[in-house]
């Protein structure tokens, strides 16, 4: 089974900074210095084994600092020969969609076709939105009118397009990507079950970004391939996004309580999951204001600075934490594929709090103890998540 390092750049303890509202003074750590770390222990990559590079989508906030996932992916281009590229998401509603098009071909271009799992998803946090101009009710609307522009500029020399917000002239791509089977690269990230359904009519693939119980992404594979069985598609295997953190003894590993924690709260504060009014009414965003409690709990339990070891971890279901010794590790990973069927994994080796010289410790113990054993892993399609009565 293949398995990638997830690149995020967090300047988690400038939360607090920000929530007091005090812009008089700068960061403690300037954000540069977190991007370049974050770059450093992506570079370990190759070396150290690993299958691929992916890379998400913010801007705005201390959290996951990386505007342009396109941009970065061609960086590491350049700095690799063989390993492939992924997005973990492109934000689709706010790119033009020809400017998208092009950019994605010409990564195919310059990565000699390496850029294989081109994840896009519609985007939630309304500061987000609000920065780049773009509403959120349109954020439906977008995504499917860029799916179709993508998909005819992929597989025609000429097209044009007449949509309710975009309308491109007769073209062409051009420079032309390289590869011929760009849009079948393409994998669909949801959060809910309405907006699953939609992508999955059209015959996206699910991308999981750790974002719900494992259990439940499992019965989400079985609702996707059942309706491919209806739509004339075969079944599917999901792309996982994993948290990991490798230690060598378990009681090292009880520092996770702490970066768990922490990246809950980043979570809850950059996508406003703790203000359930930042979601009631917009269209196409109700099911995220019953996330609120959640989110408050989260909050709360960093704020009462609970003593470690004693942490809960509201916010992140414990079966997205591959967190333990190298043995525990793979022992969950095998857990997780069993109860999700996913075909390959992104693991996320620095969150919350985690200071980078650990993440880059977490890592390479990673690489020597585990990766080796899921290099040689099965990630069979499980019954679980095939029709009823396949």
């Amino acid at each position: 089974m293949k398995v990638n390092i997830g690149v995020f750049a967090h300047n988690s303890k400038d939360w607090e900074r920000i929530q007091s509202g005090d812009y008089s003074r700068p960061p403690a750590t300037p954000d540069y210095e977190f991007v370049q770390r974050a770059c450093a222990l992506a570079d370990l990559a190759e070396p150290l084994g690993f299958d691929g590079i992916w890379a998400p989508e913010h801007q705005g906030t201390p959290y996951g600092m990386t505007p342009n996932p396109i941009q970065t992916l061609t960086y590491f281009a350049g700095r690799t020969r063989h390993i492939s590229l992924g997005s973990m998401v492109v934000v689709t509603p706010w790119w033009n969609p020809i400017r998208l098009a092009h950019q994605i071909a010409y990564l195919d271009i310059v990565s000699n076709g390496r850029y294989d799992t081109i994840g896009l998803g519609r985007g939630v946090s309304k500061s987000e939105f609000d920065a780049v101009g773009v509403p959120r009710e349109e954020s439906r609307q977008r995504f499917d009118e860029t799916l179709d522009i993508l998909k005819l500029a992929f597989s025609q020399e000429r097209f044009s397009y007449e949509g309710k917000i975009f309308k491109i002239p007769e073209m062409s791509l051009r420079p032309a990507p390289k590869s011929r089977d760009l849009f079948s690269r393409i994998y669909g990230s949801s959060s809910n079950r309405d907006s699953l359904e939609i992508l999955s009519r059209r015959g996206m693939v699910p991308l999981f970004v750790g974002n719900k119980p494992l259990e439940e992404a499992g019965q989400d594979v079985r609702l996707v391939n059942t309706i491919r069985r209806e739509i004339g598609l075969p079944p599917c295997q999901p792309k996982n996004v994993l948290f990991m953190y490798c230690t060598s003894t378990k009681e090292e590993a009880k520092r996770a309580d702490e970066y768990i924690l922490t990246a809950g709260r980043d979570v809850a504060l950059h996508y406003g999951f703790a203000d359930p009014s930042n979601f009631i009414g917009v269209k196409g965003y109700e099911a995220y204001a019953n996330r609120a409690a959640g989110a408050t709990a989260v909050l709360a339990a960093v704020a009462s600075g609970i003593e470690q070891g004693k942490a809960k971890t509201p916010g992140y279901h414990p079966s997205n934490l591959m967190i333990g010794t190298p043995e525990e590790v793979i022992e969950r990973i095998i857990a997780a594929q069993k109860a999700c069927s996913f075909s390959e994994i992104t693991i996320v080796p620095q969150f919350g709090t985690m200071p980078y010289d650990e993440a880059e410790k977490s890592t390479r113990l990673f690489a020597r103890e585990v990766l080796p054993v899921i290099h040689k892993m099965e990630a069979p399609l499980n019954a679980a998540a095939l029709p009823a009565g396949a």
